[in-house]
Parts: C-alpha cells; sequence; structure tokens
C-alpha cells in the first residue's frame, strides 16, 4: 500500500455535485471524483434521464424527493433554494472530506473538523467574467451584486482550491481573492488510451458539442459557407438546432446526437476539429480530439487558445467567421508539423491516471494539514547549555545577608523595635 493509499485508508469521502440535469463536461469530472475516492456522489437537483444507468458510481440525489422539485427548473428559483437548503445538509456532515464539484453548494457549512476541497469549473460567469456583456439589464445585475455580496464569506470555508485550469486560477485570484497557495491546478480527466490515432484520415472536418449560442457553432457553419468544396459533419443536439441547419449549406452535414463510439470514430478520421466556443475555460473536446490524433482548429479566446500548439497541434484564430474561414484555408495548405501519433502523445498529460493520482495526494495531503496534533509544537526536553557565567542550578550560590542588605542590628526583647532606616535613608512608612 502507498504512502497516499495509507493516509486515506480510514478517510470516509463523499463528493458533492450541483445540478444533474445533463451530463456535459462538469458531470464527467464529478463523476471520476467519485471513482478516484471510491465514494457516494451526491447532486442537488437533477434529472435522472441524465444520470447513465451503467455506472460504477453510486448516485444519490439530496434535495430531489423535496416539494421545491418543482422550482428547478428556473435558475434564479434553483439557485436561491440552494442559497437555503445546502447551509446545513445532515446527510454530507458525516463524512471526513468532502469534495465539492462546481459551485452550487458553495453555501455549505462544513464541521469544524470536515476536510473541504472545492473544485472549480469555472468562478460564476455571468457575476464575473461575462458581466460586461450579459449585465445590460437591471435583473441581471441585482442577481450578480447579489451573489457576488452573499457568497463571498463562504470562500473560506474550502481547506484547497482545486481548479480545471491556469484561467481558472487566476479568475479565483481575481474574483475572489483566494491566496494562490490554497490553489491547486488539476485538469479534467480524459481516457486517453481508449482513443485511437492510426486510423486513416478522411476528407472532412468535424464539430460537435451541445447546440446553444455560446458554443457558437454558427460561426463554424459561417466559415464553410465560404469553402463550398469542404465537408463539415456537425454532431449534437440542443435548443439552437433549428436556427443552424437553417445557415448550412449542402456541404454541412448534421449527424443529431451521437452516441461515444460514433463521436470517437468520427475524431479518428477527420482531417481536423473546429472549436469555436466562447472564452471557454477548458475545454474537454480539443483534449479527445487530441488523443485521437487529430488536429484542432481553435479560437484565440479563453483556454483554447493554450491547449493548441500553433502549427503543430492545430491553429488558432481570431473571432470572426473571416478569420476562421481564413484558418481553415492555411490548413488545408500546410496542415500541421506533429503526427497523429505525435498529437496523440501530447495529451496523456491530461489521462484520467494522472487526474486520479493527484487529486488522491492532494487529499491526503490538506488531511494531514486539517489535523490538529500535526501543528502542536512537541515539547522540548532536551536540556539547554546555560550562557558564560549563567548558574546551572548545580553549583552553590552566595547571596547577600539581611545584615548586609540592611546594616546590622542590635535588637532587645526589652525595648520596642527600632525603626529600620533603608540604605538610602528612605522612611519605611508613616508615623
Amino acid at each position: 500500500m502507498s504512502t497516499i493509499d495509507s493516509a486515506l485508508a480510514d478517510v470516509d469521502v463523499a463528493v458533492v455535485h450541483g445540478n444533474y440535469f445533463q451530463r456535459g463536461g462538469g458531470e464527467v469530472v464529478a463523476e471520476e471524483l467519485a471513482r478516484a475516492f471510491d465514494a457516494p456522489l451526491y447532486y442537488g437537483f437533477g434529472d435522472r434521464e441524465a444520470i447513465p444507468t451503467e455506472s460504477d458510481v453510486e448516485f444519490r440525489s439530496l434535495f430531489g424527493d423535496r416539494r421545491a422539485a418543482a422550482l428547478s427548473g428556473s435558475t434564479l428559483l434553483r439557485d436561491a433554494y440552494y442559497l437555503w437548503a445546502f447551509q446545513h445538509v445532515e446527510e454530507l456532515h458525516e463524512y471526513d472530506l468532502l469534495v465539492q464539484s462546481g459551485n452550487e453548494m458553495g453555501w455549505y457549512v462544513p464541521p469544524d473538523d470536515q476536510v473541504l476541497l472545492k473544485y472549480v469549473h469555472s468562478t460564476p460567469r455571468t457575476t464575473y467574467d461575462r458581466f460586461p456583456v450579459e449585465g445590460g439589464s437591471a435583473i441581471t445585475r441585482l442577481y450578480a451584486f447579489a451573489n457576488r455580496v452573499l457568497y463571498r464569506p463562504n470562500l473560506a470555508y474550502p481547506d484547497v482550491y482545486l481548479v480545471n485550469s491556469e484561467l481558472i486560477a487566476r479568475r479565483c485570484e481575481r474574483y475572489w481573492d483566494i491566496d494562490p497557495d490554497r490553489i491547486e491546478v488539476l485538469y479534467p480527466p480524459v481516457d486517453t488510451d481508449s482513443y485511437t490515432s492510426d486510423a486513416p484520415r478522411e476528407d472532412f472536418y468535424f464539430t460537435f458539442s451541445r447546440f446553444s449560442p455560446a458554443k457558437r457553432i454558427d460561426e463554424i457553419i459561417g466559415a464553410f459557407a465560404e469553402h463550398p468544396e469542404k465537408r463539415l459533419v456537425v454532431g449534437g443536439s440542443g435548443p439552437d438546432r433549428e436556427r443552424l441547419e437553417e445557415l448550412a449549406g449542402p456541404n454541412v452535414e448534421f449527424r443529431g446526437y451521437l452516441s461515444e463510439q460514433e463521436k470517437r470514430d468520427l475524431l479518428s478520421r477527420a482531417r481536423a476539429l473546429c472549436f469555436a466556443a466562447r472564452n471557454e475555460d477548458f475545454g474537454i473536446v480539443p483534449i479527445e480530439a487530441f488523443a485521437s490524433g487529430c488536429p484542432v482548429i481553435g479560437v484565440r479566446e479563453g483556454y483554447t487558445q493554450h491547449q493548441i500548439e500553433e502549427g503543430i497541434t492545430g491553429l488558432v484564430y481570431d473571432r470572426g467567421v473571416g478569420n476562421l474561414s481564413w484558418a481553415i484555408w492555411r490548413f488545408d495548405r500546410d496542415g500541421v508539423s506533429a503526427s497523429p501519433t505525435e498529437i496523440a502523445a501530447r495529451a496523456k498529460r491530461y489521462d484520467i491516471d494522472r487526474f486520479r493520482d493527484r487529486i488522491r495526494e492532494v487529499a491526503a495531503r490538506a488531511y494531514e494539514d486539517s489535523r490538529i496534533a500535526s501543528r502542536i509544537a512537541p515539547v522540548d526536553t532536551t536540556p539547554s547549555e546555560p550562557a558564560d557565567g549563567e548558574p546551572t542550578g548545580r553549583e552553590r550560590v552566595d547571596r547577600p545577608s539581611a545584615e548586609q542588605i540592611f546594616g546590622e542590628t542590635e535588637l532587645n526583647a526589652d525595648e520596642p523595635a527600632a525603626r529600620l532606616t533603608l540604605p538610602d535613608g528612605g522612611d519605611d512608612g508613616e508615623e
């Protein structure tokens, strides 16, 4: 048994995630956190259809059977309920160590002796980094201001902040004033060994995600409208699908929702993945592409720009249909210098085994640091050496006698005691 395993052997651990209405990147990370500790995964509100039916993770709903579940469809009402309900959750008090995934449960007040790790996928986006764009309405301003003011006192509770990228580490420092010494960067896990990078590349480009405005699939479709001879395959589903299909030309093929196997197959055969998500916190999609040996053409925003090695594993473009169109033309002309095998090797830094080892290492250290006994300095029983001329307590010390101090005075039992005169002539009291 390793030192870390020994340190955690008797530690009771649980993981708690916010919402489970869809199974996106945050939910995948939460599940891997639970697997790393063989721990149950609690969540607030959720949709049972979003929870994997065949999973080795034990899922436990905290509020799903309460009347408030009927209000969970409203983000504002759900957040207001979480503010109240997450403060005191008895089911979570019994654990020695609790790992939070996301911000919804940040209202939780832990028992005094419970160790708390907080995995931050992002600071609240509308409240902070997207506020300059989205903060125009009075309701949004009020919501964001209340969030900033009310949430801040809870930021002192976590022993360690785990963040999914250096970008989120910077946001935690800037927006939440978290000491950098309390922050650990832990990239989201990808099972890189399970992807194939040696399949022959075919003449099509690929993109996939949930169809929402923030993913900017429309920008990718617009760029391929300027390259009618090039084929784009689009995977995914969501509320924006009808609008996107209206924008698409005949060279764009929609595949709808993709199974895991279908996604991996397309990544292994595509010439390149196009990724245009707005100011992405991390983005697992480009890493899945790299694990498949597939280059990425990504926007110069958020963490996406830092994942791509320009000209080696992909190309970076400035936001805009015209700029993406130009990047596609450059890629078609020049390609990238790294081979599919070399691109896949670069994805190993995000491997799932590294994720599990690192989170357990951080947890063991945080648990040890939290123990009061480890903070108490041991008593030093070693005898100290006396300074030169200082008595050691073993030799006899000559002290002056009372006569030497006060002078010789003869006392006669038949006479009243004489007044005592101090050497400096001072009086010893009143008459």
